[in-house]
């Protein structure tokens, strides 16, 4: 993603006050958040999506920027080496009014390794789908519908 491109999503998350069913914002100003719900989830969906770091939903969408460019992408990475499969997210960093942001993409997976899961927990208590602005626990249902495809 190109940094204008990722400058581009900000100003429309902060225009339109919300996030959607490809974009979760995270604040990361103070240490680097627990995404793997998110990672499941964009992974599990047509199209992937985008984790965006530097912009805090209970501060009114304000740019706050991130700790540290560097761990934060460490940590990001880690995360997602705890997932199954390993998730492989593409990083980008912008700079908006002077804070650092950083945006992680998510691919979605092929159908055949589906669903993608926290390893932590197992296929069906780490399993997770976007639904709206949010990321919600896949049903048994859905895991093995996912798994059957």
């Amino acid at each position: 993603m190109l940094d204008n491109e990722l400058m581009d999503m900000v100003k429309q998350i902060q225009l339109v006050r919300s996030e959607s069913n490809k974009i979760e914002i995270k604040a990361a100003n103070k240490g680097c958040p627990k995404v793997r719900d998110s990672l499941s989830s964009f992974s599990n969906q047509s199209g992937g999506g985008v984790i965006i770091f530097g912009v805090d939903e209970n501060d009114g969408y304000e740019v706050c920027g991130v700790y540290d460019t560097a761990d934060l992408m460490k940590k990001v990475e880690a995360q997602c080496q705890e997932m199954t499969p390993v998730i492989r997210p593409l990083f980008s960093v912008a700079s908006i009014d002077g804070k650092t942001v950083v945006s992680a993409e998510i691919q979605e997976i092929d159908n055949a390794d589906k669903p993608c899961f926290y390893s932590g927990v197992g296929r069906l208590k780490g399993s997770y789908v976007r639904s709206g602005d949010a990321d919600r626990l896949m049903t048994e249902y859905e895991v093995y519908s996912l798994s059957l495809i």
